[in-house]
Parts: structure tokens; C-alpha cells; sequence
């Protein structure tokens, strides 16, 4: 079990040369850009990573984390992303503008959600009274089973994402309206909207232009970003930058960071082998005495076979026929329960970064 724990993280980790962040704990910001559990404590401006598509030194696909929907991580990303991680729609297609979401194969099957369906992200707070309206979005693809966390993650545009947080809104066109109620006063082409005007909270073909960022567009948020330099001098050359301070982010090579993770997963693991190792001198120590008490019980049974002539090497041999079969019924059982559980811990990741 935890060699398959580990192959799956050094395999994800390995696909993901660099990941980007704001100063702080590494190993959250890996675990928040690769597998989506959790957000980095701080977040940083999208336009930092600039330099590093401007010069074309790397691809970046930025992640927008933190939100919900359907119980499932909200994950607001490029579009090319779901190309990166090898991810193909086995219905619909990818997301290509606002309002579009992509699911993940476990959170289609879980939900039972089709291409066309709407699904609605979940307030960060039960009370959120202050809080941008959740986001009622289209389903237009959902994705073939990776074996990834990307099988748990609805994806959206960074865009999306940004809405949810309320960092992004439309409004409604009260120029065409014809609600009495929305409408406090016309006057020199000039529309003045009551305090029943709101957000709206459905990005449709209609409303979509309406929808609009206040402040520069470089300027907004991104929890982590990935990247995956042209080649090896270039992402030297990123990493070098961002170690000197000439990038406002944290690089971290994403294996190493992995790396350091499992060091305590082997710890735990010898810990363990050793448990199993006194558990299986005491099983063997103890079967040993069954075995000779039960010897000792039959006696008078292995003295009835001499005399009817059987001779002094076959009664150890039925005896340890016996024990073969004993044996037998006791690994078989084991072996069909290991392979079992290997196919079902194939995402044993989540057990090892919990």
C-alpha cells in the first residue's frame, strides 16, 4: 500500500517541474497546486509570473483555489491545463469562457450530473452575508477517469473563479429593464437603479459582456501556479531568479518537496515492518505450541495408525500436509484481499497527504 502511495506522488509530482507561490510553507503550496487540498496561506498577483511567459521561459498555468461545488474543490485554471495533465472529455468539451465548468470523473459519477446540467459553487461560510452570490454554472464536459485528483475537481476559468470570490460581477441593463422597481429615476439619458439592482449570479450569452474587473487584470489573485519551463537551462534560469528575489514568488521544484514528504512515510513504514516483524515471531512461536499440543492430544490417534501399519514416516508426513493446508487456507484469503486493495488505493495518496 505505500508503494503505491508513493509511485502515484512521485509520479504527480514528477509531471510538475515548478510550482509557483507566495512566501510561506512549501509543502502546503505543493499540496494545494497538485493534489488540491487546502490554499496557501497568501495568495500573490497573477502579473508576477509575466516575466516568465513574456521571455518565454515557461508555460503557466495559474490555479485559482479555495471554493467549492458539489462538495468537490473548485479549481479556476487555463484552459491548456487539462491538455498538461493528459485529461481528455469523454462527453462535451473543455470550458472556454465564463460561466463553463468541467468535471471530474469521480465528481460526475458521484452527482450524477450530464453535459447541460447547472451546478452551483458553495459559500466559504454558512453565514456569509457579505459574501459574492454562489455562482450557478454550465456543465459542458466532464472528463474520462484519470486516477488523479483531478477525478475529484470541477474546473472553471480563472475568470469563473475570480466571480466566485466576488472580485468580478455584472449588472443587470437597467436601460432595457422594464421592472418599475428597478428603476428609481431617468433623467438626461441617465438611469439611476434602486437598491433591488443586484449581481448577477448566472453568467449566460446574454450577461456575459456586462461582467467586468475593477482594477488591473495583473493585479488579481492566484493561489499557485504551475510551471513547466521550454527546457532545463530555462527553468534554471526561473529558478535562480526567484532565489535571488528578481521574481515576487516562490519556486519549489515540486519532487523534492514530495521527496521530503515521503522520508516521513518510510519512517512511519520501518516503524510498522517491525511491529509485523515481532507480531509474525510471536504467530509463528505460537502456531509451533498449537502444533505440538496438538501432536501431544493425538497421540493415542498416530499410535491406532501404527498399528494398522503405517509406517513411522508417514504419520510426519500427514501432519504436514496438514499444516500445508492450514497454511493455504490461511495466504489465500490474504492474497485475494491484497489485490483488492491495491486497485482501490490506487489514489492512496489522499492517505499519506490526508
Amino acid at each position: 500500500m505505500v508503494d503505491v502511495g508513493e509511485r502515484n506522488l512521485r509520479r504527480r509530482a514528477t509531471e510538475t517541474p515548478l510550482v509557483a507561490g507566495a512566501q510561506g510553507a512549501a509543502i502546503d503550496l505543493v499540496l494545494a497546486a497538485l493534489y488540491f487540498r487546502g490554499t496557501p496561506s497568501t495568495t500573490f498577483p497573477v502579473g508576477a509570473l509575466s516575466p516568465a511567459v513574456e521571455e518565454r521561459l515557461a508555460t503557466v498555468y495559474p490555479l485559482v483555489l479555495g471554493d467549492r461545488a458539489k462538495g468537490a474543490p473548485l479549481v479556476g485554471t487555463d484552459p491548456d491545463y487539462l491538455r498538461f495533465r493528459g485529461l481528455a472529455c469523454e462527453a462535451g468539451r473543455s470550458f472556454v469562457v465564463a460561466g463553463e465548468a468541467v468535471l471530474g470523473a469521480a465528481v460526475a459519477a458521484r452527482t450524477g450530473l450530464k453535459v447541460g446540467d447547472k451546478i452551483l459553487t458553495e459559500p466559504r461560510e454558512l453565514f456569509d452575508l457579505a459574501g459574492a452570490y454562489p455562482l450557478r454554472m454550465s456543465v459542458v464536459g466532464i472528463l474520462g477517469a484519470s486516477g488523479q485528483p483531478d477525478d475529484e475537481a470541477v474546473f472553471t476559468t480563472t475568470a469563473t473563479a475570480w466571480i466566485v470570490q466576488g472580485l468580478g460581477h455584472g449588472h443587470e441593463d437597467l436601460g432595457t429593464t422594464t421592472d418599475p422597481d428597478l428603476v428609481m429615476d431617468t433623467a438626461d439619458g441617465r438611469v439611476v437603479g434602486t437598491a433591488k439592482v443586484r449581481e448577477y449570479v448566472e453568467i449566460t450569452a446574454e450577461n456575459r459582456d456586462s461582467f467586468h474587473f475593477h482594477g488591473d487584470a495583473s493585479d488579481l489573485p492566484v493561489d499557485a501556479a504551475i510551471l513547466v519551463p521550454t527546457d532545463r537551462r530555462s527553468g534554471t534560469i526561473l529558478y535562480a531568479r526567484a532565489e535571488n528575489g528578481r521574481l515576487d514568488v516562490q519556486l519549489v521544484r515540486s519532487a523534492e518537496v514530495i521527496d521530503d514528504l515521503l522520508v516521513e512515510t518510510f519512517r512511519i513504514r520501518r516503524i510498522m515492518l517491525a511491529v509485523l516483524a515481532a507480531v509474525a515471531v510471536g504467530t509463528l512461536l505460537l502456531l509451533a505450541v498449537v502444533m505440538a499440543l496438538s501432536v501431544r492430544i493425538r497421540a493415542a490417534e498416530i499410535q491406532t495408525m501404527h498399528l494398522i501399519g503405517c509406517g513411522r514416516g508417514r504419520v510426519p508426513f500427514f501432519i504436514a500436509i496438514e499444516i500445508v493446508f492450514l497454511f493455504g487456507l490461511a495466504i489465500l484469503p490474504a492474497i485475494v484481499v491484497g489485490a483488492l486493495l491495491v486497485p482501490i488505493l490506487a489514489d492512496s495518496e489522499r492517505i499519506i497527504i490526508g
